[in-house]
């Protein structure tokens, strides 16, 4: 899609901001992509976004990219579910890696003609150990709250689905443990006059209630959009039994600017890096919210990166196209390459 000669390191927690159609959704589709090839399922074949010839990277001048080789290689130890340091590279043709120094390597090849699929090769020369636990650990959100107001039944309790629609099982799950106790000190937190969460099954199935001060039980079929999307991210961060790494698309939907620096932070006190006592935890979500430019850049600057795009011609001058680009935030560097605190204060004064 939109990725050339792209590099991204990725700490425990990262925020994405940047305009429209600057990449951020593309990057969570070639996470995607990789878990696709590492179970089986082919990313190529299965895009969630366009058909498979339309995730080919697209030029303005010049011939099209003709092939699209895949080369995947995915953390199986010390910790499943951790996003390495990611690289897109293009040349005559594309290669999407995320690196690590041992483990098997899963190549899916897939030749291209313009509206033609001509060949699908699968080669796994490690079939025993394929890392699929890393990958089934990188948990996708798209909450919604339709979904997450409905009951669900008891056998429900895997991790949280990517639009929460089994969160009364989950919840069920933890009824009674510290990481609900914790859940419910969080939410508290972002969601002001919350007392305590109360899941029960009824008639076989599951559900819950939130208890308001002043207001008593409220059935989760009645809570607000923004309290359940906040539940439902909370919930998926502190599930004791799905550790990993949570894709949260635009954090900022539902919940009020004057609590999602709340948030925001409540999140970072539950990231766990790989080897500690916690189970490991890490975040990546996008934003155009300036609440999370404005307490990324006071809390941890070098967690902060902006997506843009750039016209980008090739050396020989044959192939012009549009990209995306990273700018982390520096004091200096060499010009389009970097965002400066200046900028930042920019950027928040004009969203003010």
């Amino acid at each position: 899609k939109s990725f050339l000669n792209f590099v991204l390191d990725v700490p425990p927690f990262l925020a994405l901001v940047g305009p429209n159609a600057s990449g951020k959704s593309n990057l969570f589709d070639a996470l995607g992509f990789v878990a696709d090839e590492i179970t089986g399922s082919g990313g190529l074949l299965s895009a969630g976004r366009g058909l498979p010839g339309e995730q080919f990277h697209r030029v303005a001048r010049g011939a099209p990219v003709p092939g699209f080789v895949v080369s995947v290689e995915a953390l199986v130890a010390p910790e499943p579910g951790a996003v390495l340091p990611i690289r897109f590279d293009v040349g005559a043709e594309m290669v999407l890696r995320i690196p690590r120094s041992s483990g098997a390597v899963v190549s899916h090849v897939a030749h291209h003609i313009p509206e033609e699929l001509l060949e699908f090769i699968v080669e796994d020369p490690e079939p025993g150990v394929t890392p699929r636990r890393t990958v089934q650990s990188w948990h996708r959100y798209a909450l919604s709250p339709q979904a997450m107001r409905r009951r669900c039944l008891p056998a429900e309790r895997g991790p949280l689905a990517a639009d929460g629609r089994n969160l009364a099982a989950v919840l069920g799950r933890m009824a009674g443990s510290a990481a609900l106790a914790d859940l419910v000190a969080d939410l508290a937190g972002v969601v002001p006059d919350v007392v305590a969460l109360v899941p029960r099954l009824d008639r076989e199935e599951c559900t819950f209630d939130l208890v308001v001060d002043g207001q008593g039980s409220v059935p989760s079929a009645l809570l607000s959009d923004g309290t359940l999307r906040v539940l439902g991210l909370l919930t998926a961060l502190h599930d004791p039994d799905h550790p990993g790494t949570l894709l949260v698309e635009e954090i900022e939907n539902g919940v009020h600017p004057r609590r999602l620096g709340e948030l925001l932070r409540r999140i970072r006190h539950r990231i766990a890096e790989p080897g500690g006592e916690r189970p490991f935890r890490q975040v990546i979500l996008t934003s155009h919210s300036p609440v999370v430019v404005a307490e990324s850049y006071r809390t941890d600057p070098d967690a902060l990166i902006f997506l843009d795009t750039a016209v980008r011609v090739d050396p020989d001058g044959d192939r012009v196209s549009r990209v995306t680009v990273a700018k982390p935030i520096q004091p200096d560097g060499e010009p389009g390459t970097f965002v400066s605190p200046r900028q930042v204060r920019r950027y928040l004064e004009a969203a003010a």
